[in-house]
């Protein structure tokens, strides 16, 4: 039990107390004196201050949301400045001001498509302030080219197989491939975008196969790919979208056909073509708060006559509220089956971070672990169909901004693959395990109308 005397000095110091703490409390009009003043000064660090504190004390009324909407604006944090717009256009939609303030938050925010709704609803006066007067039908063109080559040319040039006779299968290893992309982006309403790729690649292989006691080595096999992308993007709700599409590819190639020519051990080969069809359908679904966008990805289809599902979850977060700094992480799992072999369930985890260096160059880093057969990224838009395994995958970009309307992106991504001698038979070790690295570069040319 307290002593008398400390029990009394704990109700004196109680009721000194109260009275300090209510005194703390600020009053609507003092609240509007305050914001006001900060307001007219452009003093938007206390603005903010001041009208975190009166929001949480209970206060929120119009014009302290137009002000805390404005501060967060010209401090560039626009996810907080949609934030307080949104709340003060809905207490009084009749400021158009504040649509256009609301607008451009969206916009350098990255919410395009909810910009795009907004400024739907302007006046014409506003949409030709803005520029918005006359939708765009084509709305962006993208033009893209890689290179993809292996390293160390030695693994390919000394490439030797100590496998068992009696096993028949083949070997991939890649020397290099050229691959072009041609990107359309349509929009057909505010609401509702479209955007279609079509791309072609050229790939060289080292290709090894062994069947009924024949052994066949070709260091420069070729085989092409035609590929069709189509998603189509539409905004449900304000910060949620859904997307979903398809990727074909056409793959032209050839089968070694090995005979024996009349008498004694003569050997030829006669190339068969061969065309493979494959297509993956994905659906999408994004929601973005302040700060934080969760998006899910689903993939169903088959590639390299194998059966896949595939489910990614993205977490995207902007830690000043606009895109001078982000981070996007990608864990993904990966179903694959086919007739002659196990199925096989795999997880990739993808970490990228990018920051604003200047207002025309945005520097991106990322890096991608776990294997990677037949696997799909970015919305299904890229996809490693290739006949061995990615293992690591790092890499960085540039995006190079010398006009508003078009960018430059220059791409550089070194890769870690493995081979091995693939069976129509279940062996749980690898046979003639080859390990090497690959380098890739990008050159994207991006063209918005």
């Amino acid at each position: 039990m307290y002593p008398r005397s400390i029990m009394l000095g704990m109700l004196i110091l109680g009721l000194f107390a109260f009275p300090a703490m209510a005194q703390k409390q600020k009053s609507l009009s003092q609240v509007e004196t305050e914001t006001y003043s900060y307001f007219q000064q452009k003093d938007w660090p206390l603005l903010i201050q001041e009208g975190k504190k009166a929001l949480e004390e209970g206060i929120d009324y119009y014009y302290l949301r137009v002000r805390l909407g404005i501060a967060n604006y010209e401090t560039g944090n626009y996810h907080e400045a949609s934030t307080h717009l949104e709340k003060a256009i809905k207490m009084n939609s009749g400021e158009e001001y504040l649509q256009e303030y609301l607008y451009y938050a969206y916009l350098w925010a990255g919410r395009s498509a909810d910009a795009k709704v907004v400024a739907s609803g302007f006046s014409p006066a506003m949409k030709q302030k803005t520029k918005t007067e006359s939708s765009k039908i084509i709305e962006k063109i993208d033009l893209a080219y890689n290179y993809t080559g292996l390293i160390d040319k030695k693994v390919a040039d000394d490439f030797t197989a100590p496998i068992s006779p009696d096993l028949e299968g083949s070997q991939f290893i890649p020397n290099q491939h050229h691959y072009a992309f041609v990107g359309l982006q349509l929009g057909l309403g505010p609401r509702l975008s479209i955007f279609q790729g079509f791309s072609g690649l050229n790939a060289s292989h080292l290709l090894y196969t062994q069947s009924e006691g024949e052994i066949l080595l070709d260091r420069d096999y070729q085989s092409n790919l035609f590929q069709y992308y189509g998603a189509a993007n539409i905004l449900l709700a304000k910060g949620l979208s859904l997307m979903g599409g398809i990727h074909y590819i056409n793959i032209n190639y050839s089968i070694p056909e090995l005979s024996e020519a009349g008498q004694g051990p003569n050997v030829t080969v006669r190339e068969i073509s061969q065309t493979d069809n494959d297509m993956v359908f994905f659906g999408s679904l994004y929601k973005r708060w302040n700060y934080v966008s969760l998006g899910a990805t689903y993939y169903h289809g088959t590639l390299a006559n194998a059966r896949q599902d595939q489910q990614d979850f993205k977490l995207l977060f902007y830690p000043k509220g606009n895109l001078d700094l982000y981070t996007i992480s990608v864990v993904s799992h990966q179903r694959q089956q086919t007739d002659t072999s196990p199925t096989t369930n795999r997880f990739v985890f993808e970490q990228q971070i990018g920051t604003k260096f200047n207002n025309n160059l945005w520097l991106e880093a990322y890096a991608s672990f776990g294997e990677m057969e037949n696997f799909l990224l970015n919305d299904g838009i890229v996809v490693f169909n290739r006949l061995d395994k990615i293992t690591q995958r790092i890499g960085g970009r540039a995006i190079i901004l010398p006009n508003p309307r078009w960018s430059i992106t220059l791409d550089y991504t070194f890769f870690t693959n493995e081979s091995e001698f693939k069976t129509s038979g279940s062996d749980s070790e690898p046979i003639n395990l080859q390990q090497y690295n690959l380098q890739s570069i990008t050159g994207i040319l991006s063209w918005r109308f």
